[in-house]
């Protein structure tokens, strides 16, 4: 055997999957459709166009729904065929600290299912062997944390102790239990099962699984590396997900997920270049190159809210000092009226007790002097930020998400103004600033398409993770 032989099988292989794939996608994007239209598009042989959708069909990716119109030349009606989108489905699963969403899609991402539920925890928590983690830690994912639990809500049900604006308290050291991944994981998985048995679609085939955590984590290994309001660390998630369903789980961070979702879906229309800005209880950010998730070597790219800004002297949880997330986030916001009122300033919040971002916010929407000067400076320093992020990556669009992004106009305008000081003309020309559309579903219908991007194996779409 000639030593190259191996290789050119190989490469036999992929262009297969290659004429396979482009041949689905047409199917997909363009049925009904006839074999010759598609052998015509591609330029492939009739005969290989013919064996590629009995496969197809074999498959239940496609299907024949009949004779089409008699070309004008005469001679037999072509058979046309269409995408089977129930042949299979694709699964996104959003952990939250408190609350976990489940979304059950077909093959074209179209949702036919959801379930949300309290994220299980111990009613106690427990003395050994968990040990909580260092401020370091917690600061080091406490921006993914605001998207995984909620931040984009304003509909909160739960009191707020920690700033963010439209957040539940997503402060789970304090007074909750950490989660035990394998209760997690295997009540995930039971209620996937159940779902889609309650969709009359039992015993359906799951190409993929997205697996969204509020935390680092490691897309190479389906490693949770740390989420500190679950508790979790060095998590195999993608493993024992797979395990439970078997069908294969890729596991992205909230805010990765969030901006494939707002790119594909909401703000972004499909910039396909874009950085997305989370301001909520933590500062971070979510970047796409054309398209494709930026991870990082080790999966904790993003984490622009602890770069140090010289001038600032605010200690940060992660130990540091300066921190720009000490200044561009809810808790920044309390600290900053908290001390307006200590100076004496006049303002409306000196009558509320035990007030949130949430308060200084609409406050500001109501007239209050004080507390718009708090969030216009707040404004300021997340454009220093977005300018950060149009400097490195010069994006198309920058989409602001997280909870803060529910202000609005009050925060927006002296964001947009402080990008304009700050970021280099070259780079900016032409970038957009949008608020988030999607709101708490951001994350949930990442989840999703990441999980259906990861199911399409053709040359067009895989690029996406």
């Amino acid at each position: 055997m000639r030593s190259d032989e191996p290789r050119r099988g190989a490469d036999h292989n992929v262009m297969r999957e290659v004429n396979r794939s482009l041949v689905l996608a047409l199917v997909k994007e363009g049925g009904p459709v006839s074999r010759a239209s598609i052998a015509r598009s591609t330029t492939l042989a009739k005969p290989t166009v013919s064996a590629i959708v009995d496969e197809l069909i074999a498959d239940g990716l496609v299907r024949e729904i009949g004779p089409g119109s008699t070309a004008v030349s005469g001679g037999r009606p072509p058979i046309l065929l269409e995408f089977n989108a129930r042949s299979q489905l694709v699964v996104g699963v959003h952990i939250g600290a408190r609350r976990t969403t489940i979304a059950i899609g077909d093959a074209a991402g179209e949702e036919i299912a959801r379930r949300e539920f309290p994220t299980p925890r111990p009613m106690e928590r427990p003395s050994a062997p968990h040990a909580d983690p260092s401020a370091q830690e917690i600061a080091a994912a406490a921006a993914r944390d605001d998207a995984a639990d909620g931040t984009m809500r304003g509909d909160s049900d739960t009191p707020t102790r920690d700033g963010g604006v439209g957040a539940r308290d997503s402060s789970s050291w304090d007074g909750l239990a950490p989660a035990e991944p394998g209760v997690v994981l295997g009540r995930v998985a039971a209620e996937v099962r159940d779902a889609i048995a309650g969709a009359g679609l039992p015993g359906a085939k799951i190409a993929a699984v997205g697996a969204v955590l509020p935390g680092l984590t490691d897309f190479h290994t389906g490693v949770c590396l740390l989420a500190p309001n679950l508790g979790w660390r060095d998590v195999p998630v993608r493993d024992m997900l797979a395990a439970e369903l078997g069908a294969p789980v890729y596991v992205h961070n909230a805010g990765q997920a969030a901006a494939v979702a707002e790119n594909l879906e909401g703000a972004g229309e499909r910039a396909g270049d874009l950085a997305l800005l989370y301001a909520g209880t933590g500062l971070s950010a979510g970047v796409l190159s054309d398209g494709r998730v930026f991870h990082g070597v080790g999966g904790t790219a993003g984490e622009i809210g602890h770069n140090a800004v010289p001038g600032l002297s605010e200690p940060c949880n992660c130990g540091n000092v300066g921190c720009l997330e000490t200044v561009a986030s809810g808790p920044a916001i309390v600290r900053a009226a908290r001390r307006a009122l200590a100076a004496g300033e006049d303002s409306s919040l000196a009558g509320l007790d035990g007030f949130d971002a949430r308060d200084v916010a609409a406050a500001a929407q109501a007239g209050d002097a004080v507390a718009g000067a708090v969030i216009a400076a707040v404004g300021e320093h997340l454009g220093l930020a977005a300018s950060w992020l149009i400097n490195a990556y010069n994006p198309a669009l920058v989409v602001v998400g997280g909870g803060l992004a529910a202000i609005g106009d009050l925060l927006l305008d002296p964001l947009r103004a402080a990008v304009e000081r700050h970021a280099l003309a070259p780079a900016l020309r032409g970038v957009e600033i949008r608020a988030s559309v999607l709101g708490p579903d951001a994350e949930v219908r990442g989840a999703v398409l990441l999980a259906l991007q990861h199911s399409e194996t053709y040359y067009r779409v895989v690029f996406r993770a």
